[in-house]
């Protein structure tokens, strides 16, 4: 069971790791977990949340970096530029960022669909997951244990520990189900994670996600994930209502 981004080599064709991850970089800015201003992770951060070499990280933001995405200098950190104009850049080096239209639908809607996939992702996970899977799975929360107050970097972990549940399951369908509905409404999410305390309790219940995953028992994997995303269809839900001046 492939683990690390890159993992299937039918999906790689004649894409370099690099061009792989820094589709995944401009998507993540497309969608807004990755804001103007936002400081990335250092190389051996994301490299070690994306199971990836330094080179192949510090290739891919150089290629972001030729057009105007991202703000690279010697001896500093590297930050986003996100513009509307920007985003037009995004949708031309990367024309499928056209069809992620979940935001164009309700979170009512969104968290139900999100629901049905992910308790069924995770119960197959559960039975699925190798050794690598949970080395991989644990790798990621020690890293998380140490980002109570780094939004940012927490957001790619948390997008990541998603990422590798999915790719337990051998169904490219439901993987990129998973992967467009965790885009919705990451403006919101992001609000979220500002508040104190509340990427720790994100923590806590992707520990919850985890124990069940290693334990092999579906049920409570299936509980656990429906728990969590409740958290956070109710925190998203408040954050919006907030945005907008309702309740």
């Amino acid at each position: 069971m492939p683990i690390p981004l890159f993992g299937d080599e039918n999906v790689l064709k004649n894409k370099t790791k690099k061009e792989v991850l820094a589709e995944k970089i401009l998507e993540m800015i497309f969608t807004g977990l990755l804001r103007d201003g936002d400081v990335l992770p250092s190389e051996r951060e994301l490299a070690n949340t994306f199971s990836v070499s330094r080179e192949t990280v510090r290739g891919s933001l150089g290629v972001i970096s030729e057009f105007g995405l991202l703000n690279i200098s010697h001896g500093a950190k590297t930050t986003i530029n996100r513009s509307p104009e920007l985003l037009q850049t995004c949708q031309s080096l990367l024309p499928s960022l056209s069809d992620l239209e979940v935001n164009n639908y309700n979170i009512d809607t969104v968290f139900e669909t999100r629901k049905i996939i992910e308790r069924a992702v995770v119960r197959k996970a559960t039975l699925n997951i190798d050794a690598s899977g949970i080395k991989a799975l644990r790798v990621l929360l020690e890293q998380q244990e140490k980002l109570f107050d780094q939004p940012v970097h927490f957001q790619l972990s948390d997008k990541q520990f998603h990422r590798i549940i999915a790719e337990c399951v051998p169904n490219e369908i439901l993987n990129n189900y998973v992967q467009e509905l965790y885009s919705y409404g990451l403006q919101f999410r992001r609000v979220v994670l500002s508040v104190e305390g509340s990427i720790e309790k994100s923590y806590h219940e992707h520990m919850m996600i985890f124990r069940a995953l290693e334990n092999r028992d579906p049920d409570r994997a299936e509980e656990m994930m429906i728990n969590h995303l409740n958290s956070v269809y109710d925190t998203t839900l408040i954050a919006m209502k907030n945005r907008n001046g309702f309740g």
